[in-house]
């Protein structure tokens, strides 16, 4: 009876054995080697993301296991999902790094570079033998070094765009006040998988910020053109043209009127018309010339302050040029990590059914128990649910990058880039700082608004002096009265007048004092603030250089994790069709998988937002030219 037992339990694991190697089988590319000493492990996970980090190195004659997952089906494919590839090099490959391109002078202008510490090939090392159990440990990755470390971020052309020519679809409507009032307005029509390039070309083309920021440099150069008009005599020029008739005429001639009227009543004969109150017709034109002649240097300061406050605004925009670049990209990693971890719960799902099926198929054949059946529907339903929670992340973090480029209401966002190591930092931390000192304008802005107070208060006491103004006038009068008369004035007749004014304002009860007091004030704030932020952006510098470093020794460690629980959960799935093995060994090496899967992924997708974190942290525009800001 034990032999007859043992029979089914073998028979049972075969089948399902066999049954496992049809599906991978037919999972698999024809391109693809079947041969054990080739395969590579492979997670499907939907659109081309894969690990750049190598594995060790090994010989084409030591055999491999692998474990092949079915594909992902249509909807985890119309979630936008990525795919992860874990690839292998051989010796001599992995022990040659890719040629970097050349520095750029922004970068790299102290003449020389430092790899970051941990991340320089490792050429030295060699490939690190296999366990007894053959699961191949990964050596140190290789990163790829691409060029310097704004190199995902080239230099912008004229008018600050990259020209990546995104989808025309994704433009938004010209009108900024549009208010949609249907739900057909705001419903998603269509999808558009863009790259990481393109959605920065996009934020800088849509930004509303940036579009703000470029008003207000705009509106700071008209207020400087309004100070130098100053430097400039103002002419003006009038010309009145009138007719009047006083009303003291009107009653000096009734008044006549009255008198001639008296005087005719004694003598008993007509009174005499008194006259008429004429009307008189005039022109009078009037050129004037003024001029401040600035004695002590107060048009200049205010000259000074205005260009100041340009340089101001500009450093302001180069400024929110990055922040933009650093969001996009953030955003961007983001919908790249929720992408990631969709299909990896994909993946689990499978997993689990695969487990589920495995449980029936021996309580069917009399030598499984309905609690592994129990237990493998219960690890399924929490499988689903956390493939749901995953989803509804990834539609989060879709409608997040599509509120930063502002793109049309009616389209929805893909990451079309794969989830890979977006380059390397060549600056030693030091070598970052320094760059940091140098590039970083919120330190320039403060030395700036520092020059502005200093002009300010230049302009304040130079008020407090004496203030000459010339001027000359010259003026041309026409009249024409319609009195007859012909000694009546009348024609046309010039002038002129010249004039000096000195004002001095001697006692204005201390205001100016005050206002002198006020812009010492500002120039202490601001040098205290320029204290306060090179401090702060050491900080940044060595935050993100430090974490840098510790995501690409993670990324090492994931890998190594990954090939482990892969190993893992084929024993054990093997082990429980052989009947010496438990279903719980099977959920626990199943969750130790996706755990490494999501690891790995987040470990790439870390070191990719520390890279730009660092590159926010160090440097601005990658020409550092603020000609090229949008």
């Amino acid at each position: 009876m034990r032999v007859f037992r043992q029979i089914i339990v073998v028979g049972v694991g075969a089948a399902i054995t066999f049954s496992n190697a049809a599906q991978s089988a037919s999972a698999q590319t024809p391109a693809q080697p079947q041969d054990s000493s080739a395969l590579s492990n492979q997670l499907e996970l939907g659109q081309n993301v894969r690990s750049t980090s190598n594995t060790a190195a090994e010989s084409a004659s030591e055999a491999e296991q692998s474990i092949a997952l079915n594909p992902p089906t249509s909807e985890s494919q119309q979630q936008g999902g990525a795919k992860i590839a874990s690839t292998r090099t051989q010796p001599e490959q992995a022990s040659k790094p890719q040629q970097a391109a050349p520095a750029s002078p922004s970068t790299l202008s102290q003449g020389g570079s430092t790899p970051l510490r941990g991340l320089e090939p490792k050429d030295a090392q060699q490939p690190s033998p296999n366990p007894p159990n053959n699961i191949p440990v990964p050596s140190s990755p290789v990163p790829i070094l691409r060029g310097t470390p704004n190199e995902s971020f080239p230099p912008l052309p004229p008018r600050g765009l990259l020209n990546t020519n995104p989808p025309a679809s994704l433009e938004p409507n010209p009108n900024p006040l549009l208010f949609p009032t249907n739900p057909e307005d705001v419903r998603i029509e269509q999808t558009e998988s863009i790259t990481l390039q393109q959605a920065i070309d996009l934020a800088r083309r849509n930004s509303q910020v940036l579009q703000i920021a470029g008003q207000q440099v705009e509106q700071s150069r008209a207020a400087l053109r309004e100070q130098q008009a100053a430097l400039y005599p103002d002419l003006n020029f009038q010309m009145d043209a009138s007719r009047s008739m006083t009303a003291g005429g009107e009653l000096g001639v009734r008044r006549l009127q009255r008198q001639l009227n008296s005087r005719a009543n004694g003598t008993g004969q007509p009174a005499p018309q008194a006259g008429t109150n004429f009307g008189s017709n005039s022109l009078n034109s009037t050129l004037q010339l003024s001029y401040d002649i600035d004695l002590f240097g107060r048009r200049r300061a205010n000259i000074r302050a205005a260009e100041e406050q340009v340089r101001l605004r500009e450093l302001d925009v180069e400024r929110q040029a990055e922040e933009l670049r650093f969001d996009t990209a953030e955003a961007y990693y983001n919908l790249q990590n929720a992408d990631g971890q969709v299909a990896i719960r994909q993946a689990s799902v499978r997993n689990a059914q695969q487990s589920l099926r495995d449980a029936e198929a021996l309580e069917r054949a009399g030598v499984g128990t309905r609690f592994a059946v129990l237990q493998a529907q219960a690890n399924l339903a929490n499988e689903v649910q956390q493939l749901s929670v995953a989803r509804r992340d990834q539609r989060v973090a879709q409608r997040r990058l599509a509120e930063i480029l502002n793109i049309s209401q009616s389209t929805n966002l893909t990451a079309a880039d794969p989830v890979e190591q977006a380059g390397s930092w060549r600056l030693s931390l030091e070598e970052s700082i320094v760059q940091a000192f140098r590039n970083r304008p919120e330190l320039e802005q403060q030395l700036v608004q520092r020059d502005i107070s200093k002009q300010q208060r230049r302009s304040i006491q130079a008020g407090r002096l004496p203030q000459l103004s010339v001027g000359g006038s010259y003026n041309v009068l026409g009249q024409d009265p319609d009195d007859p008369d012909p000694f009546a004035a009348r024609g046309w007749a010039d002038g002129y007048s010249i004039r000096a004014s000195l004002t001095w304002s001697i006692f204005d009860g201390g205001a100016a004092n005050a206002r002198v007091r006020q812009r010492d004030a500002d120039i202490t704030i601001a040098e205290s603030r320029f204290d306060q932020l090179r401090n702060q952006v050491r900080r940044e510098v060595e935050q993100a250089y430090f974490g840098l470093e510790s995501s690409f020794e993670n990324i090492e460690t994931s890998e190594a994790g990954v090939l482990q629980s892969r190993e893992a959960l084929r024993l054990a799935r093997l082990r429980f069709q052989a009947g010496v093995g438990t279903q719980t060994d099977v959920i626990q090496a199943e969750t130790d998988l996706t755990r490494a899967e999501r690891n790995r992924l987040s470990a790439i997708v870390t070191y990719n937002l520390g890279l730009s974190s660092l590159q926010r942290a160090v440097s601005n525009l990658p020409t550092n030219n603020l000609s090229d800001a949008p």
